[in-house]
């Protein structure tokens, strides 16, 4: 018998790890610590705000509230406390709209949407829809600011999507403004179709009507073909004269049509190709300005370019305040991590320097780099770097208490959305189906005992 499907309106809530495949690959105990960690605060978080963990795969997490300002303020905390030493840098996604769900999955387009938009968002960062943002406009202390309009992969209509506003939140410092039209330009590999003007087409239909060259301007070639056609029987084969007068007045009468022709009624028959092509390219010119992405990019080198100049003036503080802010934008470049590393040994701040070198590597770094690059020379002469170069260049692990319970979901790549948490409450509740009868033994021992 198939399983009973239900809909549900919920605040959905998409996380995951930036960065965590390439850890993994490269330092699978700090990805494992930056993991647990990560479950640990999300998993008390999410009983403080009432919230619903509906799965976890690998380094990602779906959950799901009643409340939209219970799932934002819930994301807010999280992501403050996982600023905080060792950080986890998480992006977070937050939609609200309608799911389907039974003991098998959970679908819908509010959790594709969700989901699409986690992956816009930016490391410390909580982006949210215009849907969600709209629920919590009216909130205190909940604000937010717009960052863009995306057309998001299987979804059908644009989404507009929303920073959140709060102390300790990553959020994009560009104000984003919705761009002007623009001119038509080169679409793909298609031949653009120029704009007709009905100033030319009327001056041609006057003045050479009569061969029906602004039939041939408004690419009507057939009618062009027949005005000259009937000029030159009319010229050149006796007793048909009177047939080259024809297109001279149809010319004359296509002028006076053209001059009592509205603007708009004009480009209606003559310039429908070039308007559908004049809409694809603003679409497409939209979807650029608009797209997170290549916005925060643009600022992710403004930051880069800020800590060089601040690096050449000796200006450490400045050139780490940049390179922060970069981190928070792309966490898994090992290049910037490194930087951020040889600034903190000129800085004598060999912790920090550690940090992050731990986290280079990890990424990618080569690590004969390390033993030779000038600004890490009063990096290796610290103890703490040759425990961290006889660790194979890892910080050593530091472990994190989690709740067995919630470890206990197995973990997997499919959509599986609902399955382990009702195999979760299955077993929960024949725990506690069992705890009367478990008492009640426990009982008869003692008594036995006495």
């Amino acid at each position: 018998m198939p399983k009973q499907k239900q809909r549900r309106l919920a605040a959905i809530m998409f996380t995951d790890i930036v960065g965590y495949s390439a850890m993994m690959q490269k330092n699978e105990a700090l990805a494992s610590r930056l993991r647990a960690r990560h479950r640990e605060v999300f998993q008390r978080l999410h009983k403080k705000y009432r919230g619903e963990i509906i799965q976890y795969f690998g380094d990602g997490t779906l959950s799901v509230f009643n409340s939209t300002a219970d799932a934002v303020e819930c994301a807010v905390e999280l992501q403050r406390e996982l600023k905080q030493t060792p950080q986890v840098p998480i992006r977070v996604g937050i939609h609200t709209g309608d799911i389907t769900f039974s003991e098998e999955e959970v679908i819908g387009d509010g959790v594709n949407i969700a989901a699409r938009i986690q992956s816009e968002s930016v490391p410390g960062g909580i982006f949210i829809s215009g849907k969600a943002q709209d629920d919590i406009k009216n909130h205190p202390e909940l604000r937010t600011r717009a960052i863009g309009q995306s057309d998001l992969k299987n979804i059908k209509d644009p989404i507009d999507i929303y920073a959140v506003v709060s102390p300790g939140i990553t959020i994009p410092d560009y104000e984003w403004v919705p761009p002007k039209q623009t001119q038509l330009s080169q679409v793909g590999d298609k031949k653009v179709t120029k704009r007709k003007k009905k100033w030319v087409a009327s001056f041609l239909a006057l003045f050479l009507g009569i061969f029906g060259i602004h039939r041939f301007y408004l690419e009507q070639r057939n009618l062009g073909i027949a005005y000259l056609t009937l000029f030159f029987v009319g010229a050149f084969f006796p007793g048909a004269d009177q047939l080259a007068g024809i297109p001279a007045l149809l010319g004359v009468v296509d002028f006076l049509i053209f001059l009592s022709t509205s603007r708009a009624r004009f480009d209606e028959k003559y310039n429908q190709e070039f308007i559908q092509q004049e809409q694809h390219q603003r679409k497409v010119a939209r979807a650029k300005a608009n797209d997170p992405r290549n916005l925060l990019s643009k600022q992710r080198e403004k930051y880069l370019q800020q800590a060089q100049d601040a690096h050449k003036d000796y200006d450490y503080q400045k050139t780490i305040r940049a390179l922060n802010k970069a981190i928070e934008i792309k966490y898994d470049d090992p290049e910037t991590h490194f930087f951020l590393a040889r600034v903190y040994s000129l800085a004598e701040q060999a912790p920090r320097a550690l940090q992050h070198l731990d986290i280079a590597v990890a990424f990618g770094l080569e690590v004969e780099r390390i033993k030779t690059e000038g600004d890490l020379a009063f990096l290796r002469v610290q103890p703490e770097y040759l425990a961290f170069e006889q660790n194979n260049f890892h910080l050593p692990p530091e472990p994190v208490q989690v709740q067995e319970d919630y470890l206990d979901l197995q973990e997997t790549n499919k959509p599986d959305l609902l399955g382990q948490l009702s195999r979760l409450e299955k077993e929960q509740l024949s725990k506690s189906e069992g705890l009367p009868e478990k008492m009640g033994q426990e009982q008869k021992s003692r008594n036995e005992d006495e």
